[in-house]
């Protein structure tokens, strides 16, 4: 059983040792990504573009609301030079 036996105890070469932390760091990494998509709520933040997707986004100016309380917005994305206007209804 030579083999076996040093198979089980390569914990002597690095790659190994690593390959032993690689599960519970997945395990890891599905809790936060699950936290994270729980607090967007399937929602995008703000700033992210509807364009290319960067998280470069900036409100650029605001218009005063309408009799129905909508907010027109303009967005200007640093990264692709898009602007984007977005109608907000405040809750």
């Amino acid at each position: 059983m030579g083999v076996v036996d040093d198979m089980l105890s390569a914990d002597r070469i690095p790659i190994w040792k690593r390959l032993h932390q690689v599960p519970e760091e997945v395990d890891d990494l599905k809790a936060r990504i699950s936290a994270l998509e729980e607090k967007l709520g399937g929602k995008w933040p703000a700033d992210v573009c509807r364009f290319c997707g960067a998280r470069a986004a900036r409100l650029v100016s605001a218009k005063a609301p309408d009799i129905k309380g909508n907010v027109r917005e303009n967005w200007a994305c640093s990264k692709c030079n898009t602007n984007h206007v977005r109608v907000a209804t405040p809750s």
